[in-house]
């Protein structure tokens, strides 16, 4: 039987983040508030049912958990900025970290979006009739206020009107341009894939592990999906237990493997002192001693836990650990690269079909980068490719913008959020249409110039 905390023994600290709280509130405005209820309490109910106290791998793998409510993307996006802000003690720190920074983004200059022709509209469809669709819409929106930010009065095209259509038409004076937005899914299915062949390799050796308190650094050189389900447990079952100190253990043409340990005792001593929330940042550097990001971390632990507050909805926190493993892994096979590096011809083809013939055309792309530096670099190589054979005689298509995003969170600051704008133009001699570019970074806070956000060391 798990204990609880009450929630007025618990050091609860509410954030005080006056443009996040708007954008939610202004968002909020656009649904009832008995609406609101069910669907944060159907929220609440998956949180619930999803929610593991057992031993690491104790039951069995199928086709894995994603944290994120499909059908209620903006729903759940909503949910995260209310805990954010109002229930911190069930705030999921990694997915928040995707979301708050756009809500921050919108509140800061919810005036001007408020100004933007046809955006009520937009956010009344996206909360009522396409609440999946979340990412994309969200992203036709901030790239709206992105040219009402730049001086350009903005009118959102109703969608089905007449046909093919773009989001929205921009003027300034005289000039006058349709500009249609793509985001691509925030991981694609190989990766999805990937992931669930990872936990299946590790839980194959997860409670090995476990008893020998066990951090694996893993650089695969073949794709994980042509290894037996075995494969782990074959090659480290007589090594594991002999392991007595740092270093290489596994070289060979499959994988490189590093051994290390947890440090169990300087775990205990930081439970001793302070609240620590499963699976929060936290948590997961107390046991990888690092923080966690591209390289794919898998980990469990035998411990004690308690709830903060009445229900059990993402508010488990652990009061004690006297085990634990941690796997990094890291897939090095061009084959795995080339197919993590998803291309952006089909986003291009289809924005072209949505301009008109007689206003020049902007297309805006969003992706992001969770997969690490070589990864972008392939996918760049790919991107240059289509923008070579494309076919600028056959359409209105004149700029492209790319927005690369990435976020992430840390034990000591609950986000941080990183963005690459390049572009690319049919001119010669091309005078840019927007000064600022950066869709969500303020451009006071950007930290690099001229460069990639994935070549420069992490938060």
């Amino acid at each position: 039987m798990i204990q609880r905390m009450p929630l007025s023994h618990f050091p609860v600290q509410l954030v005080h983040e006056p443009e996040i709280e708007n954008a939610y509130k202004w968002i909020r405005n656009f649904i009832s508030e008995e609406a609101w209820n069910v669907r944060k309490k159907a929220i609440e109910e998956y949180l619930g049912s999803i929610a593991r106290e057992a031993e690491p791998f104790s039951q069995p793998i199928n086709e894995g958990t994603r944290l994120v409510i499909e059908k209620d993307r903006i729903g759940w996006y909503l949910y995260l900025v209310h805990t954010y802000l109002y229930e911190p003690h069930k705030y999921e720190f990694y997915q928040g970290a995707r979301v708050v920074p756009i809500f921050k983004r919108i509140g800061t200059d919810l005036e001007l979006l408020n100004a933007i022709a046809g955006i009520n509209k937009k956010m009344r469809d996206l909360v009522k009739n396409r609440p999946s669709e979340a990412d994309a819409m969200l992203f036709e929106i901030l790239t709206a206020l992105l040219y009402a930010r730049n001086g350009w009065e903005v009118k959102i095209i109703e969608e089905g009107k007449s046909g093919k259509s773009p989001d929205f038409s921009v003027s300034k004076g005289k000039e006058k341009w349709q500009v249609e937005c793509k985001r691509q899914m925030k991981t694609g299915e190989y990766t999805y894939k990937e992931s669930k062949k990872r936990q299946i390799l590790i839980s194959q050796v997860s409670k090995m592990l476990t008893h020998y308190n066990v951090l694996l650094d893993i650089v695969f050189h073949v794709e994980l999906t042509t290894l037996p389900d075995s494969y782990l447990h074959d090659i480290l079952k007589d090594v594991i237990p002999t392991a007595k100190k740092p270093g290489r253990i596994v070289s060979n043409e499959k994988a490189d493997i590093d051994i290390s340990f947890v440090d169990i005792s300087a775990i205990e001593k930081h439970l001793s002192k302070y609240f620590v929330k499963s699976n929060s940042p936290q948590h997961l550097e107390l046991v990888s001693k690092k923080p966690v990001d591209h390289s794919s971390f898998t980990s469990g632990f035998l411990g004690n836990f308690f709830y903060v507050g009445e229900d059990s909805v993402n508010n488990l926190y652990i009061s004690a650990m006297s085990n634990a493993f941690g796997v990094h892994c890291y897939c090095d096979a061009p084959e795995a690269i080339s197919a993590k590096a998803r291309d952006v011809r089909n986003q291009i083809n289809d924005a072209t079909r949505q301009f008109d013939n007689y206003t020049d055309g902007i297309l805006h792309v969003g992706m992001e980068t969770f997969d690490g530096p070589e990864v972008e670099k392939a996918r760049l190589e790919k991107i240059k490719k289509t923008m070579g054979n494309l076919d600028v005689e056959d359409n209105r298509l004149c700029w492209i913008y790319y927005h690369y995003f990435q976020s992430y969170s840390r034990s000591y600051r609950d986000w941080f959020f990183d963005e690459t704008v390049s572009m690319a133009t049919s001119f010669i001699n091309p005078v840019p249409l927007l000064r600022n570019t950066f869709l969500i970074i303020p451009e006071k806070d950007i930290p690099i110039k001229d460069a990639s956000h994935w070549d420069r060391d992490l938060p």
